[in-house]
């Protein structure tokens, strides 16, 4: 018996050092969603949507504490979504995480709006997003916000990658956050391993700390007076880990 003690600790070992995957729910004016079998992922999510604007009504309970103003679809921003959320609205004070993308040969870079390609969100806007307005003409910033003038407001962005260099490939995204409302925080991101963000400053936005959950997904937001282009792209589930995704 005393032989079997070091061989069931070290498998406990090997298990906590395993990653999370995310459990994970269809995210509300998602019309255009489905899991299928990728060759090189297996199972993945496949996300798509069209020129229509998401007009499912959300739950009212949702406006509660809310500083912005309140549309209760999102054809009041003319927006589109394909997005899963998770399930859980709290992230360790700090963690690693990882998720695939592929964008099409053919994803469209819109003429206006915003695209988020991946969201740590509050319930109102993001902590920390991944974003391509329609003016950065296909270039993807890491992007920090806060709560202003009944709205939310970007306080940095910085260029990681682009549209362009995404498509008709798999990238895997690697994220290390120290989740701070002050200069503390910290928010690192590699592509296929190579470190692209290094960035040291707030990660939480102020008074909206409580709530912290990943959304995954094509979400092009705020497309008053341009029409939206159709869009699709394959997300894997993401990942959560307390231990670095790579080798010592």
């Amino acid at each position: 018996m005393n032989k079997l003690i070091p061989i069931i600790l070290f498998g406990l070992f090997l298990t906590g050092c395993q990653a999370t995957t995310l459990q994970m729910r269809v995210d509300e004016n998602t019309k255009q969603y489905s899991k299928i079998n990728d060759p090189t992922y297996g199972k993945v999510h496949s996300f798509e949507f069209g020129s229509e604007c998401g007009d499912l009504k959300r739950n009212s309970n949702g406006s509660k504490n809310y500083v912005g103003k309140w549309h209760d679809s999102d054809c009041g921003q003319n927006s589109v979504r394909s997005e899963i959320s998770q399930n859980s609205s709290h992230q360790p004070k700090e963690s690693w995480y990882r998720w695939n993308v592929f964008l099409p040969k053919d994803f469209p870079i819109q003429e206006g709006g915003k695209l988020l390609l991946g969201q740590f969100h509050n319930g109102e806007c993001p902590h920390v997003s991944f974003t391509s307005e329609g003016r950065d003409e296909g270039t993807i910033y890491f992007e920090t916000m806060k709560t202003w003038q009944g709205d939310c407001a970007a306080t940095k962005r910085i260029p990681f990658t682009s549209i362009q260099k995404l498509r008709g490939k798999w990238t895997e995204f690697v994220m290390y956050s120290r989740w701070e409302n002050n200069q503390d925080g910290r928010f690192v991101i590699y592509l296929d391993g190579i470190q692209v963000v290094n960035f040291k400053g707030r990660t939480l936005t102020k008074g909206k700390e409580r709530d912290n959950y990943v959304k995954v997904g094509i979400y092009q937001c705020c497309n008053v007076g341009y029409k939206i282009k159709p869009a699709s792209a394959l997300f894997t589930t993401p990942e959560r880990s307390s231990k670095s995704f790579f080798p010592n």
